[in-house]
């Protein structure tokens, strides 16, 4: 009977030690978490601004090709005026305008 006295009282210390070590590593352990979730938290915070910044690049590249194609049309238009002028000084060459030619 004794036996399963000490074996009993053996048990509880065990248990006694395993709490009260599982305590001193929480504690230790507890600043190093702390640090993991606040460096967490800033690389959070740096992923979201990349991210944000990203978003910003592209809204200015879509609206910088946008003005391109903007630009491109008016030198293509002008371009294309500038070679119909040829033309169209030939046709003002035709036509009568009556009262220019009773001006003699």
């Amino acid at each position: 009977m004794i036996i399963i006295y000490v074996s009993l009282a053996l048990f509880a210390a065990s248990l006694i030690f395993l709490g009260i070590y599982a305590i001193k590593v929480y504690k230790d352990a507890k600043p190093a978490i702390e640090r993991l979730t606040a460096v967490s938290t800033v690389m959070q915070l740096k992923a979201d601004q990349l991210k944000s910044g990203m978003d910003e690049l592209k809204t200015t590249q879509q609206e910088i090709k946008k003005d391109i194609e903007y630009k491109k049309q008016t030198v293509n238009l002008t371009i294309s005026a500038f070679k119909d002028t040829p033309k169209k000084i030939k046709k003002w060459g035709n036509i009568n305008i009556p009262f220019i030619h009773q001006i003699k």
